[in-house]
């Protein structure tokens, strides 16, 4: 049985040196094409919004079995029976916890032998349960440090140009432009490569629209392809239900597996309400991970938005290992208000640190209300990062 969005079980990577990101008009989610309601509602399923059958046992992007993620006798998946423990004390009780389970499931016939060596060795060579100390000798890799171009929305629409040329004055190497597909502050991606070449960033991801990657995927793929974006990110909705974030899943991995063919990936980015979301002690956020296949979607962590309600980034890292190749690198002050990156209270050296487990490629800082300006708050969180050691 392959499971689907409103199923009773579901629809269905190196990088440092060793949030309101822009407000969406989301359209009416409607379940696509081949998810079917079937059975029982969503919820009333030990293993209901799990890991979706639809991907392989994977641990990270260096560490995928190739195994199938098959369903259980028990109507869960692979995945779902060896992460019900997760996070793991240490990488040996995550390499028994796999091979424990998968004795099991080659007794129900559920893998072969050979399939559960695969899965094992997986495991054994993935960072799961790995410790992640923060020592004080790395140095964060700034050519994978970008910008997030709302942070400097106010001048983008009347001086791009120049805005960008500052950007790159104090050390940006990227930038990724926020708005919807043929619009970023006025111009199409086409328009804007030209810039954003001038100024010397490169440009590895742009945030568009939900209703572009349903509506619109060929001029997704038109729009990254014309400034060399590798990465197209969207974002949700407060109003959402479990349920909605199931057919969101779905509709991700669909414009996911389109998008591969043409060297793009599709990731989410989050705000508070995913964590806030629940059912059961299942987030809007988890019902994401695991209902989106791996091969097509990734994650873009907002650590400001997950640190607003008490989720720490790090935790994330260690529950999900190796879903989040891009971070929103933004800090939160004591009253619970923006700060520029290094003046909150976040840990980032403990993020970089754990950088490896998370599967991370790329961070973008922002800051959603910069002062004295953007320019100067962008370049001030840059500076930061350039001294921080972890």
């Amino acid at each position: 049985m392959e499971r689907t969005a409103r199923n009773s079980a579901r629809a269905a990577t190196p990088w440092l040196a060793a949030a309101v990101a822009a407000t969406l008009s989301l359209p009416v989610l409607a379940a696509p094409a081949g998810a079917a309601e079937t059975g029982a509602p969503a919820g009333t399923s030990a293993c209901a919004y799990g890991y979706t059958s639809q991907a392989t046992v994977w641990f990270g992007a260096d560490a995928d079995s190739g195994v199938p993620n098959r369903e259980t006798r028990s109507s869960c998946t692979v995945m779902d029976e060896i992460m019900a423990d997760a996070p793991f004390a240490s990488h040996g009780a995550f390499v028994r916890t796999v091979a424990s389970v998968t004795r099991g499931l080659v007794r129900e016939r559920v893998l072969t032998g050979g399939e559960r060596r695969d899965v094992v060795h997986a495991a054994a060579v993935s960072e799961v349960g790995r410790p992640h100390p923060v020592t004080g000798g790395r140095s964060v890799d700034l050519a994978a440090i970008g910008l997030v171009g709302y942070t400097v929305r106010a001048t983008m629409p009347t001086d791009a140009a120049g805005t960008l040329a500052a950007l790159a004055a104090c050390g940006f190497r990227n930038i990724e432009p926020s708005g919807s597909a043929g619009n970023f502050y006025g111009y199409s991606a086409a328009g804007l490569a030209p810039l954003t070449e001038a100024a010397g960033l490169e440009v590895p991801s742009l945030g568009v629209s939900l209703s572009n990657l349903q509506n619109d995927v060929d001029l997704v793929v038109a729009e990254a392809h014309a400034i060399g974006a590798r990465y197209v990110r969207v974002s949700g909705s407060g109003s959402w239900t479990l349920a909605d974030y199931s057919r969101t899943a779905a509709i991700l991995n669909e414009a996911g597996e389109r998008l591969s063919a043409e060297g793009i990936r599709v990731a989410y980015h989050n705000h508070g309400f995913e964590f806030e979301t629940a059912e059961n002690g299942v987030t809007g956020y988890d019902v994401l991970v695991r209902e989106t296949n791996p091969a097509f979607v990734t994650m873009e962590l907002d650590v400001y938005w997950a640190a607003s309600t008490d989720t720490a980034a790090t935790d994330l890292f260690a529950r999900y290992p190796g879903r989040f190749e891009l971070l929103h690198l933004k800090d939160i002050a004591e009253d619970g208000s923006f700060a520029d990156v290094g003046a909150g209270t976040i840990d980032f050296a403990e993020i970089f640190a754990a950088a490896p487990l998370a599967g991370v490629r790329y961070g973008f800082t922002e800051h959603d209300q910069p002062s004295p300006d953007g320019v100067t708050s962008a370049c001030t969180s840059l500076g930061y990062l350039a001294g921080l050691r972890y």
